[in-house]
C-alpha cells in the first residue's frame, strides 16, 4: 500500500500541473492588455540599470527567491529575510513592487526578466507546467532589435513562436 502511494506521488510530480498553454487565449490577453505589457517592459528596463540581467516576480526578485514566506538566494539558503529587506537590497520601493504585482494580475503573468545585452530582451512568463527538466514555459517576449525568432522543434526540445506584431511574440518552450 505504501509503495502505491509513493508511486502516485511520483507520477503526480512527473506529470506536473498547469495543463497545456492556451496560445489563442494568451494572444487575446496580450491584445486586450497590450498597454500593461508595454508598461511592464518599460518598468523593468528602468529598474535594470547597472545590472547585467534582472527579474521581478511574485516569487523572484533579482537574485532572491521566496520560500515559505521568506526570501533567500541560491548562494545563501540559510539567510532568510523579509520582502522589505529584499526590496531595499535590490533598490525597489514597495510601491514599485506593488505596481509590478498589479500589472502581473492584469496581464495574467507572474514574472518579468530583462537583459540589456545587445540585442536586449525581455521575457514575461504567462504559463508554466511540469518540471524544469521536463515541462513547458510560455512567455511573451520582445527583443530590443525587434527581431522575432523562428519555431525550432527537436526530439528533446521545442520552441514554438507566435508573432504578435511590433517585435512582440509568444514563445512556448518545452523540454
Amino acid at each position: 500500500m505504501r509503495v502505491r502511494y509513493i508511486f502516485i506521488a511520483l507520477m503526480s510530480m512527473l506529470v506536473g500541473c498547469g495543463g497545456d498553454a492556451d496560445i489563442e487565449g494568451i494572444k487575446q490577453g496580450f491584445a486586450d492588455n497590450k498597454s500593461s505589457f508595454e508598461r511592464l517592459y518599460l518598468m523593468i528596463k528602468e529598474d535594470t540599470s547597472a545590472i547585467p540581467c534582472f527579474s521581478v516576480g511574485a516569487d523572484h526578485i533579482g537574485e532572491y527567491w521566496r520560500h515559505n514566506g521568506k526570501w533567500n538566494t541560491n548562494r545563501n539558503y540559510e539567510r532568510k529575510i523579509s520582502l522589505a529587506k529584499v526590496l531595499e537590497e535590490v533598490g525597489l520601493s514597495d510601491q514599485r513592487y506593488q505596481e509590478y504585482l498589479s500589472l502581473f494580475e492584469k496581464t495574467g503573468s507572474n514574472r518579468i526578466s530583462y537583459c540589456p545585452k545587445d540585442p536586449s530582451w525581455a521575457r514575461i512568463i504567462v504559463h508554466s507546467s511540469g518540471l524544469s527538466v521536463s515541462g513547458c514555459l510560455t512567455s511573451i517576449n520582445i527583443n530590443g532589435d525587434q527581431s522575432v525568432p523562428v519555431t525550432d522543434v527537436k526530439p528533446s526540445y521545442s520552441s514554438e513562436i507566435t508573432p504578435l506584431g511590433a517585435g512582440w511574440y509568444i514563445s512556448h518552450d518545452c523540454t
